[in-house]
């Protein structure tokens, strides 16, 4: 009898528990992208950032990054007929794209581009308060914005590369910076960090680099057209301490052209509301 009524209080409790777990909401799922690909055809999938994964539901839905291009989805069927499935890409700038995958053996070989499709939906960032959409629309504002900053510039081998703005909208720090290039050969970024330094170091100690990881960075423009190319980068907000500063590399791909611009505690507490 006693073991009876244990068990009749274990069965109970996971009922209660049971009853505790809610259901998703249709509001807060991602829509979904049809998606008809064939064994003969490759789809491209053109996106508005680089590709950062892309997972298929099964191994016979084929997708592969083009080295050449890294925001470049290349798909297509390995085998006929197969039944329904899914693909889920995430880009660098935080957003989400889901497809339902079918096969059509008649299906479209054309190019689709992603950044012309409806929209996403948002997508929220550990220790920040804006969402992927608020981003976007604050960093169209700040690359907008009249440069006000002075002093944090490179100019060198043909190439200007400057600080020209620092603003905070709630807990989010963005970065203006230009990036223009006077010369007829091309510029081609591989990457772009940024580092908290001391700006001096005892002799013999290494020196200690702390980096600063962007959530979110926007571009505009190019580098050799009139107005150079704004990049704004998005970072949960942070200070500095006067023996230290921020440092912005920009690095040239199968180049030596590889821009730097410090920012000390003075220039990043002038920073504007956005």
């Amino acid at each position: 009898m006693k073991y009876l009524i244990l068990i009749c209080v274990f069965f109970s409790t996971i009922v209660v528990k049971a009853q505790e777990i809610l259901n998703l909401n249709n509001n807060t799922i991602i829509p979904a992208y049809n998606l008809d690909i064939s064994w003969h055809k490759t789809t491209l999938l053109i996106f508005p950032a680089p590709i950062k994964s892309a997972d298929r539901g099964d191994s016979y839905v084929l997708a592969e990054k083009v080295n050449e291009a890294n925001n470049i989805l290349k798909v297509k069927a390995g085998q006929k007929g197969f039944e329904q499935s899914n693909l889920q890409v995430v880009t660098s700038d935080g957003k989400i794209y889901s497809f339902t995958i079918n096969y059509n053996e008649n299906a479209a070989s054309l190019p689709i581009d992603m950044g012309k499709q409806p929209p996403y939906a948002p997508i929220t960032f550990r220790g920040i308060s804006l969402n992927s959409k608020e981003l976007e629309s604050c960093g169209a504002k700040a690359a907008g914005s009249v440069p006000f900053l002075k002093g944090g510039r490179f100019q060198k081998h043909g190439m200007t590369f400057s600080l020209d703005g620092i603003y905070i909208k709630n807990d989010v720090l963005f970065f203006q910076l230009l990036l223009k290039n006077d010369t007829q050969i091309p510029y081609d970024a591989s990457s772009l960090r940024f580092y908290v330094r001391d700006k001096k170091t005892v002799k013999r100690t290494a020196v200690q680099d702390k980096e600063v990881i962007p959530v979110y960075v926007q571009h505009t423009g190019s580098p050799e057209s009139g107005k150079g190319e704004v990049i704004v980068v998005a970072f949960p907000k942070f200070t500095i301490a006067e023996k230290k500063f921020v440092t912005a590399e920009l690095m040239e791909q199968g180049g030596d052209r590889n821009p730097i611009i410090r920012l000390d505690q003075k220039k990043l507490l002038k920073a504007r509301q956005l």
